[in-house]
Parts: C-alpha cells; structure tokens; sequence
C-alpha cells in the first residue's frame, strides 16, 4: 500500500516517510530497530523497510548492527539534520514532543491531541494549524503543567493550547467541547489508564 504525501506537510515522498523521520529526527537519541517503526509509520514492515532503506541511502539516517537486527537513528552529521528538524518540529513534531515533555508531569491520565492539527495529521485536508490544542485528563501538577507547555511552544515554534479535565469529565463527556474532541479526528499521545 502506497502512503500519499502527508497533508500537514506534503513535500515527503509519503506520509509514512514523514512519519520515520520526526520520529527519529526529533528525538535524535532514539535508536530503534526497524519493526519498531511499524506502528508509528502506519504501514506493513515492507514499506517502513523501503522507506529506511531510502532514508539511510539519502544519508539522513543512520544503521547498525546488534546481532541480526538493523537499528536506526538519526544522522546528526547530515547537512539536511538541522533543516529536516525545523520542519518536521513544526509541521509533525506534536506527535512526537507533547508526549516527551507531558509524561515528566505528575498525574497526567492521559493526553489527547484535538483540532486542526490533529485533523491534517489524520488527513483531512486544509490550511496549516496555527497553534496545537492538548486536552490533559487527570490531575495534573499544574506549575510542570506550565513548565511543559512553555518548553512544548519554545520546541515547536507554535502557541500550544492546554485544556484541563479530570477523568470523570471526560468519561461523562460533559461538556460540548469535550463531545467535540472524541467525535473529531484526533491522537492519544499518552494513555496510563491502559492497565485500569
């Protein structure tokens, strides 16, 4: 199956390539193997392989060996590394960033990316978001809570928008706006309520 060019930004060959590439560029110290990748890419093993393949070719990415398995990372030397995560960061870096900083917060829940961004990523198509709206459920400490969302908008270049409501408002589906957020596209980016 063929990825079409991603509609946040569509100058990648696809949105799976998009995809590898933030998350790998914009967290560099990540190193992963390739099926890892699979989830996050949104496409069988074959495509994430090509896509890699490509990737380490172009020199935008980098491999080695444990054993049998190919880990990759990315290629911090490569001319294309500063550029790539200017506009990864700002185009696909929600994906990648909110749940890097919201998880250093005590009593997050959960955290669910909502709005235009989250609707250009799910493919609906439109012009590029403005800001980046983050429904926090739980309980969270509210001065880290601040603390993260500066760093998010320093990271991104971007206004970051951190609605707040506790587990038993967002079961109830309480309010409009929340009814809006679940029926919408949007992206889980932190679920600790899996084991519950």
């Amino acid at each position: 199956m063929v990825s079409a060019a991603p509609p946040l930004l569509p100058i990648f060959r696809s949105d799976a390539q998009a995809r590898i590439l933030s998350w790998l560029l914009l967290v560099p110290e990540r190193e992963q193997p390739i099926a890892t990748l699979v989830p996050v890419a949104g496409v069988a093993q074959s495509n994430v392989l090509r896509e890699v393949n490509r990737l380490v070719s172009a020199g935008l990415l980098t491999e080695r060996r444990a054993g049998p398995t190919r880990l990759v990372s990315a290629n911090r030397s490569s001319p294309y590394f500063e550029p790539l995560v200017q506009l990864l960061g700002r185009a696909f870096g929600p994906a990648s960033l909110v749940p890097e900083e919201l998880e250093q917060v005590p009593g997050v829940e959960r955290a669910v990316i909502a709005g235009s961004w989250a609707r250009r990523f799910h493919g609906e198509p439109g012009p590029p978001p403005n800001d980046v709206d983050v429904v926090v459920v739980g309980e969270p400490d509210r001065r880290r809570l601040r603390r993260a969302n500066a760093r998010l908008e320093e990271r991104l270049g971007t206004p970051v928008q951190v609605t707040v409501v506790t587990s038993e408002e967002w079961d109830s589906q309480s309010s409009g706006f929340l009814q809006e957020v679940r029926t919408r596209p949007h992206l889980t980016v932190i679920d600790n309520t899996l084991g519950e």
